[in-house]
């Protein structure tokens, strides 16, 4: 088979036609889509927790300025690993062509060999940054779009992974290449920034103006300025500087004093500390994990506690995932090797509470097995006791428990003898428990000894990361690639969720089950009750009945603009006024332009 090439093609950079040469050797043909090569959502979870810092330091650096500069366009960033596929993407969530959002959706292979000459694919292969416009596509059905994307490199020079800009019709110009360029660049800064026992940087450049330029030379350096990592340029600046070795042979002894900018020889320099961060070494800080501020405290916080064996009393409301909280924790703590032994201490029956949390010897009552029964306390040595919904415990109880966790010793139901126990004690609650103190309904003393760190999970309502949660749900539950209608994602990210997590969870099970083989999840589609809920609350963009008609939401904004305007910008009095809660209006404010 020979490459037919019309007159553009023929003026086409070699790499374009060594690409098209090598779609056609895969057997691919430019009239046929490819067979898709897609990630389970398993695969896909792992691969994402094994880039999870990359995909973090994407989000970090290279996002913001895609989004300041290319957010009034129909484009898209993304990032695949280095096998070619796509781990993530940010912007437009809908093209016009639906095609489009499924053959770029997460989990799809973009290797040049599955997709043909496409910019993902052709920079991994070429290991430089290639853009791809139009006819430029192998495959026909992909020559709509332009893509551009580079290849990012680790701190030891291994290619990781390629960070893309996809836009729909639209030309990609040489601002879109240096740009694409940049990205990479600013993540692989980033990289090398994160280093394990990284303390400082140092940037340097031939001339002044260029040392903060995103182009200048860079060495990460230990607290003994021995050298753990550098980018291409310090390498071409310094001639290739061994790792290991001393800075102060390249730069002088007077680098760390460079502060401001100071020359030495030839170079510019500029020193400047790195502070530690929270995903260098998983065992010394435990890796971020959520996107939500309020979330990410409590796991950091909660991360330090469990490895000095102190309490920890987790509060949140029903739903909001405090077991799933603890199941996380005692899976990245030391004592993961150990069982996690959970008790829900309000749907044991009363008369059972002590034989379940204590164990109890053989024939220690009617009943009873003849063996004996270990206990969950026992069952737990070494690992986690989880006690959920501790405001459910008998006062009785909480006395025996009192003084296992001051003894750390049980004594089973009927026995005399007394076993040592080493746990890691999680109690959780929805309840006030010091209402309940002044109640008299729980035990103050045991408060105190629970309450070794208290954290509180925020609701669902509470949370800056619930987009992402819709749609990570909806992945998990649809059975093919499907977006979400754009009004009914507004209504669900202005919903306040009294269920929080697992009335979201169970929502998204429903509605991916009533638009199964559809290309979108709409209004229709969400239960009953839950329309009248939105409808009643005004979130709804449009009647239950005439989905089209805009008149109510214009309504609603205008009594929201003229509230907000009455309080004069009090986001408090104006929530109170509408009935609804501060987070939901500060969405809405959003939404309409008024709140950035």
């Amino acid at each position: 088979m020979t490459l037919r090439l019309g007159t553009q093609q023929q003026n086409m950079h070699d790499w374009l036609s060594d690409s098209w040469l090598r779609s056609q050797g895969a057997g691919l043909t430019e009239t046929n889509l490819p067979e898709e090569m897609k990630l389970d959502r398993d695969a896909l979870e792992d691969r994402n927790f094994h880039h999870k810092q990359l995909i973090e330091l994407v989000e970090n650096h290279a996002l913001p300025l895609f989004s300041q500069l290319m957010s009034h366009t129909s484009s898209r960033l993304i990032l695949s690993d280095s096998e070619g596929y796509v781990l993530c993407h940010w912007g437009v969530r809908k093209y016009s062509d639906k095609l489009a959002n499924i053959a770029l959706d997460v989990g799809v292979n973009w290797l040049e060999q599955h997709k043909g000459t496409n910019a993902i694919g052709t920079a991994l292969k070429a290991k430089q940054t290639i853009s791809v416009i139009g006819e430029q596509h192998f495959i026909k059905q992909h020559r709509f779009m332009s893509c551009t994307a580079s290849p990012i490199f680790s701190p030891s020079g291994e290619m990781i992974a390629a960070i893309d800009i996809t836009t729909e019709q639209q030309q990609h110009t040489q601002q879109t290449l240096l740009l694409v360029s940049s990205l990479a660049q600013q993540v692989e800064t980033a990289l090398l920034c994160h280093l394990p026992h990284s303390h400082y940087r140092i940037d340097l450049a031939e001339q002044a103006t260029l040392i903060d330029s995103g182009w200048q030379g860079i060495v990460i350096a230990d607290s003994e300025g021995k050298i753990l990592g550098t980018n291409a340029m310090a390498k071409k600046l310094l001639d290739t500087p061994d790792l290991g070795e001393d800075i102060k042979h390249y730069i002088g002894s007077q680098w760390p004093q460079n502060k401001a900018l100071s020359t030495h020889r030839d170079l510019h320099l500029k020193t400047q500390a790195i502070k530690p961060n929270k995903t260098q070494v998983l065992g010394h800080q435990v890796a971020v994990r959520f996107k939500d501020p309020k979330l990410e405290r409590a796991w950091q916080q909660a991360n330090k506690v469990v490895g000095k064996c102190i309490p920890l009393l987790v509060l949140g409301e029903t739903g909001v995932g405090k077991e799933q909280f603890v199941t996380k924790l005692h899976s990245q703590s030391k004592r993961r090797g150990h069982a996690l032994v959970a008790v829900n201490c309000a749907s044991l029956p009363a008369d059972l509470v002590e034989s379940e949390l204590f164990g109890y010897q053989a024939g220690a009552f009617t009943g009873a097995s003849r063996t004996g029964y270990l206990g969950k306390i026992r069952q737990a040595d070494g690992g986690f006791l989880f006690l959920d919904e501790i405001g459910e415990m008998p006062l009785a109880t909480q006395s025996r428990l009192l003084r296992v966790l001051q003894e750390r010793e049980v004594t089973p139901v009927g026995s005399n003898r007394c076993y040592k126990v080493d746990i890691q004690v999680v109690a959780a609650t929805h309840t006030d428990l010091e209402q309940l103190v002044k109640d008299g309904r729980f035990r103050q003393d045991l408060f105190y000894r629970l309450n070794g760190l208290q954290v509180t999970l925020p609701s669902l309502r509470e949370r800056s990361d619930i987009e992402g949660i819709i749609h990570k749900l909806h992945r998990k539950y649809r059975g093919a690639p499907q977006l979400i209608e754009a009004s009914l994602l507004a209504n669900l990210l202005a919903y306040d969720w009294p269920g929080n997590l697992r009335e979201l969870d169970n929502l998204m099970q429903v509605v991916c089950l009533m638009s199964e083989c559809e290309q979108e999840v709409h209004w229709g589609h969400l239960p009953d009750n839950l329309q009248r809920t939105l409808a009643q609350e005004h979130l709804s963009p449009c009647s239950v009945t005439e989905p089209n008609d805009s008149e109510l939401q214009a309504l609603v904004n205008s009594n929201i603009i003229a509230c907000y305007a009455q309080f004069q910008g009090n986001v408090s009095q104006c929530a109170k006024q509408l009935g609804i809660s501060r987070n939901t209006l500060y969405r809405k404010l959003k939404a309409l332009g008024i709140k950035s």
